[in-house]
């Protein structure tokens, strides 16, 4: 419920952004809309003004002009109807004039405009008289007088008085001008503003767009797995948490399956991490296929995924089990090589098993080990199978200690050569001689030493005392090689040739008698790490061998840009060597494809004459095995040296070879 409710929260935060965003938007419409009827009131009220006085200064420039036209037809003019027509007319605009006049007066001016009108008045006051007197002199029949009293005083001062309208009129039109541009810079200003907001709305809905695709995008993180794009941890205890409410409202049980991956960490380590989240991807799609659609498919980490599985019964397990392991039974192709995986599933029911999420993964978890301790593909939880995962786990704490504590030792297998028949190499074995079960082999603890991340202090160790054997061998005339297994996490260890380097120097050895033993899939890793590591080591003058060849996914042309220098058959292919013809043809093959790139060719697994003799007759050079010796411990080692025929003259020829002979 917690996922729901943190979900709300999101979505109540994406509606509030855009509430917001659409908030700035309405403001910014709002201010824009304002400025705008601003301007245009401003500029309507300047226009409107403006064209007013300018009409009323026209009207007093119109009525001088009209009136000085008077003056002349009353000089002209000896009907007296006519020159009373005439002088009601002049009067008539005299009152247009001063009309005018007036309303500019009472109209809001400026300085300027205000100093234009009482200049008008005063000579508006000056002229009077003189216009007045031509007028009386026309209608007293003195028309030469009169003419020339128009001519040098009357028009001149209606003229002064034109010139000054007509200034007025200038002032007002510089006035609409100015006004326009004014408003102009108004609206540049408010066009800035608008920008400058409209940025600003933007630049806040992209914050907040920002802002929202984080939280989703952590809301996500936190409940997806982000390769796969199943639920992870988080959200499987929550779907858990569900599972169980609807199980007991419904009173149906309902099954928790925990499935990790057989192999994957050897194509992981061989093909690279990249191929590897493939892998997963691709892994994850059919699992959600081989599902219904109200099932939980959840990556709990690595290779590890959990399916929730509502209304599972115990009968209805196998079919399950058979349903899923089918749909990672087709083969995974990259390049063109195609990969083998199978899976190891442990499932736990609800309410048989457990009846809380950690319980149920918990036992589906120990359910998973029991399947593969038993070499079966799933197993159901059953009581009993705890007490031994609960061992596993000791035998991971104990591990360390028996490291420092010196409970492990090395055992040897003698390595012979087919043309001289004898012994030329040993490979160290490691075992742990635990004082409560006894003496354990390799694969019952190395696993657990690279899961606790002790495998390069091991690693260390088994080279150190197999270095120490071989210099101690050495001393006794017996010059051999001495093979070391190393694992594939090893091959990532920046400073694994300083390691080596180190150990060699510390034992007196030279390179050339120290072979590392490496599996086929870590050797066939492109990682650049790996083979960087590879360069050193074959720098080094160190030999390097690929064991169990032909159980991993290589091939020998690839073998041709590696730094290799033997390869081991595996025992699979040995074994039944003497009645399997495709084994002889598929180790005669090896054999020859190996020679012709310059490799030598070890045989694992002989345990009878006839597959050594039908060895040496497909050219294999040499061989190991219960035939020739088991593994032996350091003082049986001594005792077969001294004893055994595939010893004897060993110490002689060695110090011939070391003198030069």
């Amino acid at each position: 419920m917690k996922h729901k409710h943190r979900r709300l929260g999101i979505g109540a935060r994406i509606v509030t952004g855009f509430l917001v965003v659409l908030a700035l938007m309405a403001s910014l419409a709002a201010v824009g809309l304002h400025y705008i009827s601003n301007i245009s009131e401003r500029l309507k009220g300047i226009v409107e003004n403006n064209n007013v006085k300018i009409e009323l200064a026209t009207a007093m420039q119109t009525a001088l002009r009209e009136r000085a036209l008077s003056m002349h037809a009353l000089s002209v003019l000896t009907d007296p109807f006519d020159k009373d027509a005439e002088v009601l007319r002049f009067d008539a605009l005299g009152s247009d004039y001063v009309a005018a006049r007036q309303r500019l007066e009472q109209m809001p001016l400026s300085a300027e405009e205000r100093e234009i009108l009482d200049r008008i008045l005063v000579l508006t006051r000056a002229a009077q008289p003189e216009v007045q007197a031509v007028v009386d002199m026309a209608m007293s029949g003195r028309a030469d007088e009169v003419f020339e009293r128009i001519r040098s005083i009357a028009v001149p001062k209606q003229r002064q008085i034109a010139e000054q309208a007509n200034a007025l009129i200038q002032v007002q039109k510089g006035q609409t001008a100015a006004g326009v541009k004014s408003v102009e810079a108004s609206y540049r200003e408010v066009r800035n503003l608008m920008l400058m907001l409209g940025a600003f709305t933007l630049s806040s809905g992209f914050v907040i767009a920002l802002f929202v695709s984080r939280q989703a995008q952590l809301a996500a993180q936190a409940l997806y797995d982000p390769l796969t794009g199943l639920p992870n941890r988080s959200l499987l205890q929550d779907r858990l948490e569900q599972a169980i409410a609807k199980s007991q409202r419904a009173r149906r049980p309902f099954g928790v399956a925990l499935m990790d991956l057989n192999r994957f960490k050897e194509v992981n380590d061989t093909l690279g991490h990249d191929v590897g989240d493939e892998l997963l991807r691709e892994i994850a799609a059919r699992l959600r296929q081989a599902v219904r659609a109200e099932d939980t498919v959840a990556r709990m980490g690595g290779d590890e995924f959990v399916i929730v599985l509502h209304d599972l019964t115990e009968e209805d397990v196998p079919a399950f089990c058979a349903k899923v392991l089918a749909s990672l039974g087709a083969h995974f192709e990259w390049g063109s090589q195609s990969i083998d995986l199978g899976a190891s599933i442990g499932i736990s029911l609800y309410p048989a098993h457990a009846r809380d999420p950690s319980s149920l993964i918990r036992f589906a978890d120990i359910a998973m080990y029991a399947a593969k301790r038993s070499g079966k593909d799933y197993a159901l939880y059953a009581q009993g199978q705890e007490r031994v995962s609960l061992g596993d786990l000791s035998l991971k704490s104990e591990l360390r200690q028996a490291i420092q504590a010196d409970q492990l030792c090395l055992y040897y297998q003698p390595k012979i050569c087919h043309e001289k028949q004898r012994i030329i190499g040993l490979e160290a074995l490691v075992r742990w001689n635990h004082p409560r079960r006894g003496m354990l082999p390799p694969d019952k603890f190395i696993p657990h030493a690279e899961e606790a991340g002790l495998i390069d202090t091991l690693t260390q160790w088994v080279l150190k005392t197999a270095l120490g054997q071989l210099a101690a061998l050495h001393a006794r005339g017996y010059d051999l090689s001495m093979a070391v297994n190393l694992s594939a996490r090893c091959l990532h260890v920046e400073e694994l040739s300083t390691m080596i380097t180190g150990l060699l120097a510390g034992s007196g050895m030279a390179a050339e008698h120290l072979t590392l033993e490496i599996t086929e899939s870590a050797i066939m890793s492109n990682d650049a790490e790996v083979l960087a590591n590879l360069d050193k080591l074959d720098l080094m003058g160190i030999m390097l061998a690929i064991d169990d060849f032909g159980t991993g996914y290589s091939s020998l042309a690839h073998l041709k840009r590696l730094p290799v220098d033997e390869i081991k058959i595996d025992k699979s292919f040995v074994v039944d060597i003497e009645d399997n013809d495709s084994d002889a043809v598929i180790v005669r093959s090896t054999i020859d494809l190996a020679h012709n790139l310059g490799l030598k060719v070890t045989a694992e697994g002989v345990e009878t004459k006839h597959a050594w003799d039908l060895l040496a007759v497909l050219g294999c050079d040499q061989s190991q095995g219960y035939h020739m010796s088991r593994p032996l411990a350091t003082d049986e080692l001594l005792g077969w040296l001294e004893e055994s025929g595939w010893a004897m003259g060993a110490a002689m020829h060695c110090r011939k070879y070391a003198n030069g002979a």
